[in-house]
């Protein structure tokens, strides 16, 4: 039996070693997805052995990526399992370099000191060669397991005088591949319990009775003979049942004949009215064509271009009348116009007054803008005159009396005195003088300074009295003159629009002395455009007559050619009507045969049309008829004259074929009932060995509150009867063939043709029976039973009563399983499925979370580190709640 489980180096563990052989049931405990079930699911690799049937946590089963999780390196990665039956001995499980793996067995117990080496940083695990060695070293034999065959076939054997790790009950069968047996099939689900169904427990039960290979197979090559009976019984019961139908077939076939007598009769004579008809049409259509096409030719070449040249013509004088009307209306409009003026002498003398207006506002806007004046600018001015002119008058009025006349009465010292002296001061009265100036030096003497007078000086010359009058004159002049400046400033803009109507105005007067001096050409050059206008009517009455006449020409030859096309179309028509005829009369593969007919081709072609579909209508009686004779017969025939020779040479080996079947059915009657009864037999035992043994020993497990277990066989009934109607060929005869009593035979035939094979498992399914507090339950093991706990232990304990059937009851012979979710079992039922396990030689292994559960004899508690994770005895790990039994 498994005494230790060891996973080294693998994803999560540096080394977990579970040491089985001293508790009758362990739990690991640790807080969830550390790896709990990574290392129980370990079982796998020694009990299934085949990586598809292994399953694994999620229902996953042995591919490369879970051998990868287990075995990360191929050299120092290993799962080592310890035995003893007898003696010890190990069994490791390493990964090659392909990803699969390799078995070898240790002739020794697990010895730690061999896969670890001693270093300054503490154990490192071997490399696998250098293990080999060690054990070489230490007197160690080693063998490497040459397939799964071979490993499987060490791990588990019959009877109890050798060291296999299960042993086994010699009623156990092995599959073909050597990989799987009874137990391995069945051990997946005590592994991983969420996979136990109606139809697990069901396929369980039979591996357990070793009828998992029980089958009838019905091959084709064993029904020659059936076929043949079947086939002559068929025969018989088809040739008399047709024999009416056959006969108006017969008639049918005879009329077929007569209609395509006629048809090929009426075919010749149409061929015949068909050429001199079509000869007729043709010459007539040709001639038609040809007039068609000259008077087509006449038209479009000669009358339609010399209609388009007319037309031209004609548009060009509507042009022109238009073009003349428009230009009389024009200058009719303008002579009125111009006769409504004024006269010329007074236009002339109004475009005189308004271009002196022009002139002199011109002026005035062009110096207030050339000067840049203002009106504040011009009334300064106005004042300044004003006062230039009031200082005149007034030395004009005293002129004798002023200063500088009376200063000095030297002259040149008066123009001197003019130079030096102001304005203002010469002008003053004489009475001012002190004294008179008679002599002028270069030193002039001025309040209490001098000024040195240039040699050079000159006098200034004294105005006259005219002098002055003529620079009033002036002033007064300019003063008027910025007096009329001085309201266009003030309103400039006014006056410049002012300026621009009286230039509107003159260029207004100046057009009408213009039009006025060309009235008498406007008025010859009217004359003339009516002259043209009315020669112009008389060439558009011409011309439009012209067209007239030509249109009417036109509009003949036209409707002759359009007649002509029609008849042409109609005859054309006719043509490819008979043409269409003649196609489709071609079409109907029909050979002609000589005959004489005076019928129109109408007529001819109206009773070829009748008598085919006639014809057709008999044809597909006919072949109706034929299709439904031939399915009756189940025959192929393509020719109906040799389905009715064949239909006759039946009716006449009607007798022969009833004497064969009696010889046939003496051969067949039981050639198919054994194998059929032997299969029966097996599931008859089979039924018993469930209802009286195994229903007697889950009868007796206490779980929960449930009182009794029970599995019901449902029969396949259908496939029960049809076993019992082959079993029952051999007692068939031909009066029961014959009498249509045979449905035994029948059903034997419908299994050959589906080349059915019967497996055992076809012949029944089961249910699952309860009684709970005095209540009655039939529960279907795809759903939940009842709750979570209960129902897993219904599902455990059905299983482990079915392997308890197939092995050998020994204490060395302790089956190692996996009690997944412990938790969801109450403490009544978990210390029950406990005691269970004891008494039938199972050691459960469990995984709970940080709070174990009571009942276990030994707990291994896991713990997380920064590395990988060490669980072993010696590292601490374990925990006994009660004594070990010795």
């Amino acid at each position: 039996m498994l005494k230790r489980l060891i996973i080294l180096n693998s994803d999560i563990y540096s080394k977990a070693d579970i040491e089985i052989d001293n508790c009758n049931s362990l739990q690991i405990v640790g807080p969830n997805n550390i790896g709990k079930s990574t290392l129980i699911y370990a079982l796998n690799f020694l009990f299934i052995i085949d990586g598809r049937e292994m399953t694994f946590s999620g229902n996953r089963t042995g591919d490369k990526t879970t051998f990868n999780h287990y075995f990360p390196s191929i050299n120092s990665s290993f799962i080592i399992f310890e035995i003893f039956k007898n003696r010890y001995y190990s069994i490791l499980v390493k990964k090659n370099t392909e990803g699969n793996l390799d078995y070898y067995k240790i002739d020794s117990e697990y010895k730690e000191e061999l896969y670890f080496m001693k270093t300054a940083n503490g154990q490192k695990i071997r490399k696998f060669d250098s293990l080999l060695s060690e054990f070489a070293t230490n007197g160690i034999e080693h063998s490497k397991f040459s397939n799964r065959r071979d490993v499987f076939n060490f791990v588990y054997q019959k009877g109890k005088r050798n060291n296999g790790v299960v042993w086994l009950n010699q009623n156990v069968n092995q599959d073909g591949r050597g990989i799987s047996n009874n137990f391995s099939k069945i051990y997946k689900y005590l592994i991983n319990s969420k996979l136990i169904n109606n139809d697990s427990l069901k396929e369980s039960l039979i591996i357990a009775d070793n009828k998992e290979n029980e089958s009838v197979s019905f091959s084709k090559k064993n029904q020659k003979d059936i076929q043949t009976l079947l086939r002559h019984n068929r025969d018989i019961k088809v040739i008399k049942s047709i024999q009416r139908s056959f006969t108006d077939f017969k008639e049918f076939v005879n009329q077929y004949k007569g209609k395509s007598a006629i048809l090929s009769e009426l075919i010749f004579a149409f061929d015949q009215q068909y050429s001199s008809l079509y000869s007729e049409l043709g010459t007539s259509v040709s001639k038609m064509k040809t007039e068609r096409d000259k008077n087509r030719t006449y038209l479009n070449e000669t009358l339609n271009p010399k209609k388009d040249r007319l037309n031209q013509e004609l548009g060009k004088i509507k042009t022109k009348l238009e073009q003349n009307q428009k230009d009389i209306d024009k200058k009719d409009e303008l002579i009125k116009e111009i006769k409504s003026f004024e006269s010329l002498q007074f236009l002339e003398q109004s475009l005189e007054n308004l271009d002196t207006e022009r002139k002199t506002i011109e002026s005035q806007i062009t110096q207030i803008e050339h000067q840049n004046l203002s009106s504040k600018d011009i009334e300064s001015k106005i004042e300044k005159l004003k006062s230039q002119i009031d200082k005149l008058t007034k030395q004009v009025e005293s002129y004798s009396n002023q200063l500088i006349h009376q200063i000095s009465d030297n002259q040149e010292n008066k123009e001197l005195l003019n130079r030096i002296l102001s304005t203002e001061i010469t002008s003053l009265p004489s009475e001012n003088i002190s004294s008179k100036i008679n002599h002028i030096e270069n030193l002039m003497k001025l309040f209490d300074g001098a000024i040195e007078l240039p040699n050079d000086l000159k006098g200034k010359s004294i105005d006259s009295i005219e002098d002055l009058k003529k620079q009033v004159r002036e002033f007064e002049k300019e003063k008027i003159y910025n007096e009329k400046l001085l309201p266009i400033a003030k309103d400039l803009e006014k006056h410049q629009k002012d300026l621009e109507e009286i230039k509107k105005k003159i260029k207004n007067v100046s057009d009408k002395i213009e039009k006025l001096n060309k009235l008498p050409t406007l008025e010859k050059e009217l004359e003339i455009l009516k002259a043209e206008f009315s020669k112009l009517l008389e060439e558009q009455e011409k011309s439009t007559s012209d067209i007239k006449l030509l249109e009417e020409e036109i509009r003949k030859l036209d409707e002759s050619i359009r007649q002509d096309d029609r008849e042409i179309t109609t005859k054309e028509n006719r043509i490819k009507e008979i043409q269409n005829w003649k196609v489709e009369l071609e079409q109907l593969g029909i050979k002609p045969f000589e005959y004489q007919s005076t019928d129109s081709l109408d007529n001819i072609y109206k009773n070829l049309k009748r008598n085919f579909e006639e014809r057709k209508e008999i044809k597909y009686k006919k072949d109706s008829l034929f299709e439904k004779l031939k399915t009756k017969t189940e025959t192929s025939f393509a020719n109906e004259i040799d389905f009715i020779k064949h239909v006759d040479s039946e009716l006449v080996t009607l007798e022969d074929k009833q004497k064969a079947i009696d010889g046939l059915l003496k051969n067949i009657s039981t050639q198919f009932a054994n194998p059929c009864r032997t299969i029966y037999s097996r599931f008859e035992e089979f039924n018993s060995f469930i209802t009286n043994q195994f229903n007697s020993k889950i009868k007796k497990i206490k779980i929960s509150d449930i009182d009794t277990l029970k599995i019901e066989i449902i029969e396949n009934e259908k496939l029960i009867k049809d076993l019992n109607k082959i079993i029952q060929i051999r007692d068939l005869t031909s009066e029961l063939i014959f009498d249509d009593q045979s449905e035994n035979l029948n059903t034997l035939n419908k299994y050959l043709d589906n080349q059915t094979t019967i497996t055992f498992n076809d012949l029944f399914d089961i249910k699952l029976h309860l009684h709970k507090k005095g209540q009655h339950k039939v529960v279907d093991l795809k759903n939940q039973i009842e709750s979570d706990g209960t129902d897993k232990m219904i599902r455990l304990v059905l299983i482990m009563s079915i392997i308890n059937q197939i092995v050998v009851k020994d204490d060395e012979n302790k089956i190692v399983l996996f009690v997944d979710e412990i938790g969801t079992i109450d403490e009544a039922n978990r210390i029950e499925i406990l005691n269970f396990c004891k008494e039938h030689n199972f050691i459960p292994i469990s995984a709970a979370p940080l709070h174990p559960y009571d009942g276990f004899d030994k707990y291994y508690l896991v713990r997380r580190n920064k590395g990988k994770i060490v669980v072993s005895e010696k590292n601490g790990n374990v925990i006994l709640r009660k004594p070990i039994e010795a």
